[in-house]
């Protein structure tokens, strides 16, 4: 019974939506000020016992301020009432300390108001509030001391009451203070509680992130197996027809075509063993297209020299895809058409990254390039402007001792 009225009472002004800062401080000024109506009904009814009629009235007078602090609080006027609440406290603290005399242990009273102070407030926001309110009580205390309790003192206590009143006043401060560790402990508890709650949720969330990341990454690694194999059969199919002997010409389309499809298939092999699904290491990647395209031409491979100067550099998936098929059209046009008439010949690979700057470079010691050559339909040349602006690259051809192209794109 008591604990649902004192939960009730607890709660009174609080609206839905409020944070869990403000929440606190309305409760724990409900029930300062439950604990203070207490102290004054009690208070007020021992000193009517002892015959002290003005002071008893005025005590319970005070009980009517604190239930009007609880009737502000429920009209959501939670800074007014608290500000009020303090200061009532206050003040009648002063007042009846004065009024009895320091024999009485009115004094007592002010131990609870300042943890009170200190519970009801922040102390990282509300530093300015606090020291207000502790300059209050300094300067109340002070005002006694200088007057000597003299300003309100009753000539109707006598020493025997101070000593009563003083018996009464430890009783009910050790009390308050009692009340206020309690909650410190209640509060730490509370506070412990919800931590690990937070933390368990947090957990529970996190959880939930990498499975859905695990589900991600396993459906990515079947999606690139997939393309992988399916790319794999075209490649297949590519190569029956040029095992079926073609024409020269039928041939080498078929070749190129296969190359190209090649290319594409090593980018997805390389996403699908890799942890990382998005990015693709082009030193690995660039070792694996030059033995694919040397095994296409086998009637040449043996007298070409391919070297590399490969630096670490990591594409995503946009631009690897471009760039390697990029890569696979230049190699393919030197071993077509770079060393004929040639008995030997060598061709150098570049791939470097300075800051966001990649720059390709395939240059050979070949025939180099016939003249006219823009002007000629070439699909492979179609392809390369294609694909360059496509990584909104610039490139650029040099026909000095053989066949040089550069292509320079940001990775972004």
């Amino acid at each position: 019974m008591f604990q649902k009225y004192w939960s009730r009472v607890s709660r009174i002004g609080i609206r839905e939506g409020y944070d869990d800062s403000l929440t606190k401080r309305i409760t724990l000024t409900n029930q300062f000020s439950v604990i203070a109506l207490t102290i004054f009904c009690f208070s007020g009814l021992n000193n009517l016992s002892l015959g002290d009629l003005f002071s008893g009235v005025l005590l319970e007078g005070f009980v009517l301020v604190c239930l009007f602090g609880l009737y502000m609080n429920s009209r959501h006027h939670h800074d007014f009432a608290i500000i009020f609440l303090f200061m009532t406290i206050n003040l009648a603290v002063f007042y009846f300390n004065s009024y009895s005399g320091v024999l009485s242990g009115t004094y007592l009273y002010y131990f609870p108001l300042i943890l009170a102070i200190a519970f009801v407030f922040d102390i990282r926001k509300d530093q300015k509030i606090i020291f207000l309110n502790l300059s209050f009580i300094i300067l109340l205390i002070l005002v006694n001391l200088l007057t000597r309790y003299e300003l309100f003192r009753s000539h109707f206590v006598t020493d025997e009451k101070r000593y009563q009143m003083f018996v009464f006043n430890l009783l009910f401060s050790c009390l308050a203070v009692g009340f206020f560790i309690y909650l410190t402990i209640k509060n730490g508890l509370k506070e412990s509680e919800l931590y690990n709650q937070r933390i368990a949720e947090h957990e529970q969330a996190e959880k939930k992130i990498k499975d859905a990341l695990a589900e991600k990454e396993l459906l990515l690694s079947e999606l690139h197996h997939r393309v992988k194999n399916n790319l794999a059969i075209i490649s297949g199919l590519f190569s029956l027809k040029i095992g079926n002997d073609p024409p020269s010409e039928a041939r080498n389309v078929l070749v190129e075509s296969r190359n190209r499809v090649i290319s594409m298939s090593l980018i997805h092999n390389r996403l699908y063993k890799n942890s990382n699904f998005a990015d693709v290491n082009f030193e690995q990647y660039i070792a694996e297209l030059i033995s694919e395209i040397n095994a296409s031409y086998p009637s040449i491979s043996g007298s070409v020299k391919v070297t590399t100067d490969i630096g670490d550099v990591v594409l995503n998936i946009n631009t690897a895809v471009p760039c390697g098929l990029i890569l696979n059209e230049l190699l393919t046009n030197c071993y077509k058409h770079a060393f004929m008439g040639k008995s030997q010949g060598t061709i150098h690979v570049s791939f470097q990254q300075e800051n966001d700057i990649c720059t390709l470079s395939v240059s050979d010691n070949g025939i180099g390039l016939a003249s006219g050559y823009q002007e000629k339909e070439s699909l492979g040349l179609s392809v390369i402007e294609a694909l360059s602006e496509q990584l909104n690259g610039s490139f650029a051809y040099s026909s000095v001792e053989g066949t040089s192209f550069i292509l320079k794109f940001q990775n972004s």
